[in-house]
């Protein structure tokens, strides 16, 4: 716990060194866009039941669930957890930690500098190994792409709205391999809402937002179509 506690600033940003290096960050525009996301703050305190939001102070919560990089605690275990009491002192803890990265970190590095910082900061009466599961390389996609902006129209013909780019961060390797490795563009278009409870036990997802994202599918074919072809 005591490593753990030391991961954070005191201004609840990321202790260890270097982390922030290589992260592009946000333009004006950009900025602007995401502001434009009716979510407030307090809808978004409701919507994941905390009492208090928590992070960067110089990013709205949008900025930072969206194009901020993280380091997230997702488990931990230790000693015994049953029925009834128990003496015991645990020999062994673990904890599982993850870093939702953003355009230009490159998750090895990350992984180096965790390590490192995660050795220097232990207490000497403990034995520290820090593992490396799995990585997968980020991927920032311009909105100003012919293609983003043929899927702005698709969108615009099937909801008959305007969207807003407002970036968003998710778990998906094969979006930068390929980007990266073929050099081509990548467009993920979701239709989801942010009441469906993405990835929970009693997630949903409304039949009409099933035909409609069919029928932007279609007309996203058609604006592609429409597009020279040097741009496709």
């Amino acid at each position: 716990m005591e490593i753990l506690g030391k991961l954070y600033n005191p201004d609840n940003t990321i202790a260890i060194p270097g982390f922030y290096d290589d992260v592009v960050a946000l333009t004006d525009e950009e900025r602007s866009m995401i502001a434009k996301n009716p979510l407030s703050e307090e809808q978004f305190k409701a919507a994941t039941g905390v009492p208090a939001l928590w992070g960067d102070a110089d990013y709205t919560i949008r900025e930072r669930v969206s194009a901020r990089p993280t380091l997230d605690i997702n488990g931990l275990w230790s000693g015994y957890s049953g029925p009834g009491p128990k003496t015991i002192i645990p020999a062994a803890a673990g904890v599982k930690l993850s870093s939702r990265l953003v355009g230009n970190q490159d998750p090895h590095k990350i992984f180096d500098l965790m390590k490192a910082y995660i050795e220097s900061v232990a207490p000497p009466t403990v034995h520290v190994e820090v593992r490396l599961l799995t990585t997968g390389e980020p991927a920032l996609i311009p909105f100003d792409l012919p293609e983003m902006q043929a899927a702005a129209r698709a969108y615009e013909r099937g909801w008959g709205a305007t969207p807003i780019f407002t970036r968003g961060g998710g778990s998906i390797p094969v979006v930068a391999d390929f980007y990266n490795l073929m050099k081509i563009p990548v467009v993920m278009m979701g239709y989801g809402l942010d009441d469906d409870g993405l990835h929970a036990p009693n997630e949903s997802y409304s039949i009409e937002m099933f035909q409609r994202g069919i029928e932007t599918a279609i007309v996203y074919l058609e604006e592609l179509a429409k597009l020279p072809s040097g741009d496709r």
